[in-house]
């Protein structure tokens, strides 16, 4: 279970990365014109350099100890008792962002 988890964890950035790819693509192309697939190929790259970078900050950095907190802090509003350890290994945050970057980059050279 805990492998389906971080699978759909990991596909969940990479989604999100592509359609942010692909909103900044389209702006980019309705603001100056040219090729859509180009630009898109570009943005592709882009924002996985920037995942990539984001990964590169390390899993015991401030940005992964704020993003735990937030996520504490939500998960209390919502009532969600999330104190007890998940079942299984988990990724870190610091290896989703550097696999999702590979992927995307990956996409971005191959379309």
């Amino acid at each position: 279970m805990w492998l389906l988890r971080e699978l759909l964890r990991l596909l969940e950035r990479i989604f999100i990365a592509v359609v942010v790819a692909i909103v900044l693509a389209e702006l980019r192309t309705l603001i100056s014109g040219g090729d859509r697939l180009h630009t898109f190929q570009l943005s592709l790259v882009i924002v996985g350099a920037l995942l990539l970078m984001l990964g590169a900050a390390g899993n015991d950095s401030v940005y992964d100890r704020h993003l735990s907190a937030v996520g504490h802090y939500w998960a209390q509003r919502s009532g969600v008792d999330d104190r007890d350890a998940q079942v299984g290994p988990v990724l870190t945050a610091g290896a989703v962002f550097v696999i999702s970057g590979v992927v995307v980059i990956a996409l971005g050279l191959l379309i």
